[in-house]
């Protein structure tokens, strides 16, 4: 069996360019698929705990989490303007 710190000490490459991207979900399979016997929660924290290792790249990560969750405010708000949109038009203006 290998020393934890030694299980995440390294990553697939593939994985490494996700990351390096931005995109840690695609980074997260690209680990599962490369050790066929880790868990979602096992690929997540090598991940993590490689991300966390680096500044930078912790740093550009948070930066595209928060891009995202802007991204998905912004849709939220337009689909619920069509929704109130619709739903006006079909009890007022119909």
């Amino acid at each position: 069996m290998q020393h934890p710190a030694q299980d995440d000490a390294t990553l697939p490459a593939a994985a490494i360019v996700a990351l390096n991207r931005g995109q840690v979900i695609e980074a997260i399979k690209l680990v599962r698929e490369s050790e066929p016997g880790l868990g979602l929660a096992g690929a997540k924290a090598k991940v993590d705990a490689y991300v966390a290792r680096d500044p930078m790249l912790k740093a550009q990560v948070e930066q595209q989490v928060k891009a995202s969750r802007s991204r998905l405010v912004r849709w939220v708000i337009i689909v619920d303007i069509l929704l109130f949109a619709g739903l006006a038009w079909y009890l007022f203006l119909r």
